[in-house]
């Protein structure tokens, strides 16, 4: 099954913030003083959040890779933090709340020595977030009541083109003689090729048909101007390949409960029909001439415009 990249967290942990990071796709279905870390850039911005500041394609590794890299060269840590060697055995208590993405996904982790308490780094992170984040999800591990370690997660809230999801996850625990250990992952995953969901030539097809499957009933709609092929087509052309990744995300709903749309593109000669499903779980099923290839992503743009289609006239 498929998912939008929540983190699991670990029963133990008890979450004191969570901030959503997705739009609600169902909406439309249904109707001073700071310290940068160590080789930090000096501009006040910590992250430029767009494309031109990335030279390899976002939708690669080489580009996620780089996008980590920043992101890590963003955290605010308090003076004083000393970068450590990468040990061949991590501290237990400090293991980061991995995204539930099975792949194009990089991992870049960094450890840090600090004088300060544990509870004062972790308020410290959150009074300090990184230029262009939001404080995704914090609180504190804790075992027979005892805080154990705390953490702080932060998620990119621009995304440059390319990248599905990007996030920063501290993870600080007390050392014994005082001071206290982080660790910092930075989480990039990028969108996969389109695979065999080829775009549309939008001089090749003739109309496009927005249907509506209400309970049992079905509303359709079929434009056959340039615009509307041209508008629907450069909707569908502009898709991502689907992220592989997890999902809590309900199964479509059959008979008086199904409530759904579809965009059909009609050929204008030998070419061959296509048929496109934009779901609520935001990923986008498609058949070329009766034939299933890859699923897309994101659903939103397709969802508002069939809704706007069907609806209003």
């Amino acid at each position: 099954m498929r998912a939008l990249g929540a983190a699991q967290r670990r029963s133990s942990r008890r979450v004191i913030g969570v901030v959503a990071s997705v739009a609600g796709v169902a909406i439309l279905a249904s109707a001073c003083g700071t310290a940068p870390a160590p080789g930090a850039p000096a501009s006040p911005t910590g992250l430029a959040l767009t494309r031109a500041h990335h030279v390899p394609a976002a939708d690669s590794r080489a580009g996620a890779t780089a996008y980590a890299r920043r992101l890590l060269a963003g955290l605010r840590l308090p003076p004083g933090a000393r970068k450590l060697p990468w040990p061949p055995k991590p501290p237990a208590g400090l293991a980061p709340n991995t995204p539930r993405i099975l792949s194009d996904l990089v991992d870049l982790k960094v450890l840090y020595r600090l004088t300060q308490p544990m509870s004062s780094v972790y308020s410290y992170l959150l009074a300090h977030r990184p230029a262009g984040t939001t404080a995704d999800a914090y609180g504190a591990d804790s075992m027979s009541g005892t805080v154990t370690s705390q953490f702080a997660d932060f998620a990119s809230v621009r995304l440059p083109d390319g990248i599905f999801s990007a996030d920063v996850n501290a993870a600080i625990e007390a050392r014994p003689g005082g001071g206290s250990l982080l660790r910092a992952d930075a989480f990039v995953a990028w969108y996969p090729p389109r695979g065999t969901a080829r775009r549309i030539d939008p001089a090749e097809y003739r109309a496009v048909t927005i249907r509506w499957q209400h309970g049992y009933s079905v509303t359709a709609r079929t434009f056959t101007s340039r615009r509307a092929v041209a508008r629907y087509s450069g909707l569908y052309n502009a898709l991502h390949g689907a992220p592989d990744v997890e999902t809590s995300c309900p199964g479509e709903f059959l008979g008086a409960g199904r409530n759904d749309y579809q965009v059909v593109f009609i050929p204008a000669g030998n070419r061959p029909r296509v048929v496109v499903d934009p779901t609520t779980c935001m990923f986008v099923d498609v058949s070329i001439g009766g034939k299933q290839v890859s699923a897309l992503y994101p659903a939103t743009g397709l969802l508002s415009a069939a809704t706007q289609a069907v609806h209003h006239r």
